[in-house]
């Protein structure tokens, strides 16, 4: 499966209709199939030496040399609550209100484009619910969107 950055894709046009379609890197966290947005992925990185920053909320696992820019990792899992069984083995290189940092996932199954039109509001109310902006019933099941903007909100 090719990964590919992408730039502002025009509509696509079916008939009369115009169709927008968004692009979402899919990941695994516990199992769950969970989409991030491909407009904040800079890169996919298989897990580098992490080091452990004392006096941080357990959520961040400590900072990163990415080619000798120091990245801050967050564990996503943590942050909203997930438990934790399984071992992260990528880590998703993102562009956020908060700048660039480095998120934790279990595995990554490639770029997932959804219909507008097949996106829908969030109606799960669950632990984590808050970070989830949509949800969509796709080919490959079911696939919950996560709202990098309240994830990581930007500090006033």
């Amino acid at each position: 499966m090719e990964l590919v950055k992408s730039q502002e894709k025009k509509p696509v046009i079916y008939g009369q209709e115009t169709i927008k379609i968004h692009e979402f890197l899919g990941v695994k966290l516990e199992g769950e199939f969970m989409g991030i947005s491909l407009k904040h992925v800079l890169e996919i990185s298989k897990n580098l030496e992490i080091f452990p920053v004392p006096l941080t909320p357990s959520y961040i696992k400590g900072v990163v040399n990415l080619r000798g820019e120091i990245l801050p990792v967050v564990s996503i899992k943590e942050m909203i609550g997930m438990p934790q069984h399984t071992e992260t083995t990528r880590l998703i290189i993102l562009e956020t209100k908060l700048g660039k940092l480095a998120v934790e996932v279990d595995s990554v199954y490639g770029v997932v484009r959804i219909k507008e039109d097949q996106l829908e509001p969030n109606p799960m109310n669950t632990i984590y619910s808050d970070y989830l902006s949509n949800v969509a019933q796709i080919k490959e099941g079911f696939i919950s969107i996560i709202d990098l903007e309240k994830l990581f909100p930007e500090r006033e």
